[in-house]
């Protein structure tokens, strides 16, 4: 009796984990907006919770905010869409998680030589669709352009105060994310995804 009921609980798992796995295809395009809406929630909480902790702690705060907030919340918004969700750049601040593979960094070369050309670098995004295996891979990526505010940590020597350089050498030994200007391209957000 106990061997019959292991084996019914055990099939009827199976059955209703088959269930709640299978899911319908979503197109493309769906999949693209709901990869730019991702982009833009990151950037907007991100971007929230770095000016309330600038605006009440000062710019150390805001260093704390791009240490641990930042990455929580792309691991966060990675779990709840299943797709891989980062900040990367071609100047790395934390190298561990900010490198950007070789697409990404010809995609942020071609953001750098677009705004060079004038076009606003709020607007500039990318998406690449790779259709030649059974599954898509979907590369999408939104550039963040380098606001007055990002100098204070990511500018020249001249923008950054001394105490505000003294926590990045210490948090950041190999930082490279520095030297920026106003309205260039700092990183951007990366998602990537496979779809059927």
């Amino acid at each position: 009796m106990k061997q019959k009921l292991c084996l019914m609980t055990v099939l009827i798992l199976l059955f209703n984990s088959g269930i709640s796995h299978t899911k319908e295809p979503i197109s493309n395009e769906v999949l693209i907006g709901n990869m730019q809406s991702a982009a833009l929630k990151f950037m907007k909480s991100l971007g929230k919770t770095l000016q309330t902790a600038m605006s009440t702690n000062g710019p150390e705060a805001a260093i704390q905010v791009c240490e641990t907030v930042a990455p929580n919340l792309a691991n966060q918004l990675s779990k709840e869409t299943g797709w891989k969700i980062s900040r990367v750049s071609l100047k790395v601040r934390n190298p561990l998680i900010g490198t950007a593979d070789l697409w990404e960094q010809q995609q942020l070369r071609q953001f750098s030589a677009r705004v060079l050309s004038g076009e606003a670098g709020r607007n500039l995004e990318v998406i690449f669709v790779d259709s030649r295996s059974e599954t898509n891979i979907v590369r999408y990526m939104k550039a963040l352009p380098t606001a007055p505010i990002c100098l204070t940590c990511h500018g020249s020597e001249n923008d950054i105060p001394k105490d505000v350089a003294k926590t990045l050498n210490r948090l950041y030994p190999f930082d490279k994310a520095k030297g920026y200007k106003a309205g260039e391209i700092r990183g951007a957000i990366s998602i990537q995804t496979r779809s059927q």
